[in-house]
């Protein structure tokens, strides 16, 4: 398994920030990604993605970082399920249901990342998420042992999934029952069109910032506009005003400037509301006080 070493992450996450991964190798194979796991063995490695979800600190990822590549990308759509490698990504999982006129994956419509990631974070909102389609998710442990994960087992919920952090999705079978070709199409193009309406795809972001806290409280979006965080600013990264959960790059952002709005949200939100916001994002190579101050502990 060959290693890279001192690889700048930045132009690897939307974020377009973050200092550089230690250490990085990218597995083509189960084979590859076996040996891979073997050399880290006890030391812990971080999954790498297309960081569609994800902050690096500027001083980067002391892990190993691991991006799946190669085998791992293929995408097979069967008379009522569809099979995905976990570095397929998202928006071509739901091109792949909508082309063949499988229905029931309209929501994953300009969804960015990939089918591992979204297993890990259970991708989607919180009525619908992607485990509501999985027939089973195979996962490798640090060990290297294949284990096969079923819904029933993985109890997924609102952005989490129970598997532990440290064993890495491979690929997954998804259930895809046929519909009525012209209906899914429909689906389809009208969530994305709203979404892309209501989102923000102008600038470097990662999404959501913070998790909907739920009933009774309103959505994170309405909280950070509520206690006068919309359009807020540090450095250069700012809350849109379009969307008050996201927070952009505007170019040369660094990490610190992102928890910096993040923290102070937080802190306002608590105060004014006394509502605790929990980060949807996730956050690596992150000092564990500037984690405590976004609720990432």
């Amino acid at each position: 398994m060959r290693w890279e070493r001192d690889v700048p992450l930045a132009p690897l996450v939307r974020y377009r920030i973050g200092g550089p991964a230690a250490r990085l190798a990218r597995p083509q194979s189960m084979a590859e990604l076996a040996a891979a796991l073997r050399e880290t063995s006890g030391r812990g490695c971080r999954v790498l993605g297309t960081g569609a979800n994800l902050l690096i600190g500027d001083s980067g990822v002391p892990e190993p970082v691991l991006i799946l590549e190669g085998d791992f990308g293929t995408i097979q759509v069967g008379a009522t399920t569809i099979e995905a490698g976990a570095a397929a990504r998202l928006p071509a999982l739901a091109q792949a249901a909508r082309r063949n006129g499988r229905a029931g994956f309209h929501f994953l419509e300009a969804v960015p990342g990939t089918l591992g990631g979204g297993l890990r974070m259970n991708a989607g909102s919180r009525d619908e998420g992607l485990w509501d389609r999985v027939e089973w998710a195979d996962a490798v442990t640090p060990e290297g042992e294949l284990v096969r994960i079923r819904p029933e087992v993985a109890q997924p919920a609102y952005r989490r999934v129970g598997v532990p952090a440290d064993w890495v999705f491979v690929r997954a079978r998804l259930e895809a029952t046929p519909g009525e070709y012209d209906a899914v199409r429909d689906a389809h193009l009208s969530f994305r069109e709203r979404k892309v309406r209501d989102q923000v795809y102008d600038l470097p972001s990662v999404g959501s910032t913070w998790k909907n806290p739920g009933s009774p409280h309103p959505p994170a979006w309405e909280i950070v506009d509520s206690v006068e965080m919309r359009g807020a600013r540090v450095g250069n990264a700012r809350i849109h005003e379009r969307h008050a959960n996201f927070i952009v790059n505007l170019g040369g952002a660094r990490a610190a400037d992102v928890i910096g709005l993040m923290a102070e949200t937080r802190r306002r939100a608590l105060a004014r509301l006394g509502v605790t916001l929990e980060p949807e994002i996730q956050l690596w190579g992150v000092e564990p006080a500037q984690l405590a101050l976004v609720g990432a502990v």
